[in-house]
C-alpha cells in the first residue's frame, strides 16, 4: 500500500527540484505515455498526484474521473513555462461542482 505517497507528472525541467523532496517523479515521453502513468499512479492509490498545467488537456477525462473519490488529490501546478492558470479554472469548476456556487468570485456576492 503507499498511502501518502505524492507524485508529479510534467516536463523534466518542472519536476527535478521535486525529486530532492522525495516526490516521485515521472516525466511522459507523449500523450499516451502522461495517461498511463496516471492510470498507474491512481491504481497504486498515490494521495496526492501533481501535474503540470501543459499536461490537463491530456488527463482531463481521467483527473474528472478522480473527482468524487478521496484519492488521489489531483492538484495542477504551473509548468517552468509559467502559469496559463488553467489550474485555477479547474479548480473553480470543482468547487462550483461540488457545492453549486463560485467560492472564487472575486468580490461578488
Amino acid at each position: 500500500m503507499t498511502e501518502g505517497k505524492i507524485a508529479f507528472l510534467g516536463d523534466i525541467d518542472s519536476v527535478l527540484g521535486f525529486r530532492a523532496l522525495g516526490v516521485e517523479t515521472v516525466v511522459p515521453e507523449n500523450a499516451e505515455d502522461a495517461r498511463v502513468q496516471f492510470a498507474r499512479l491512481v491504481k497504486e492509490k498515490t494521495s496526492i498526484i501533481m501535474i503540470t498545467e501543459d499536461l490537463m488537456d491530456h488527463l482531463q477525462e481521467q483527473i474528472e474521473e478522480t473527482v468524487h473519490t478521496a484519492i488521489p488529490s489531483v492538484v495542477v501546478l504551473p509548468g517552468i513555462k509559467g502559469t496559463q492558470k488553467r489550474g485555477e479554472d479547474t479548480i473553480r469548476e470543482l468547487i462550483i461542482r461540488a457545492v453549486g456556487v463560485d467560492l472564487m468570485s472575486e468580490g461578488k456576492n
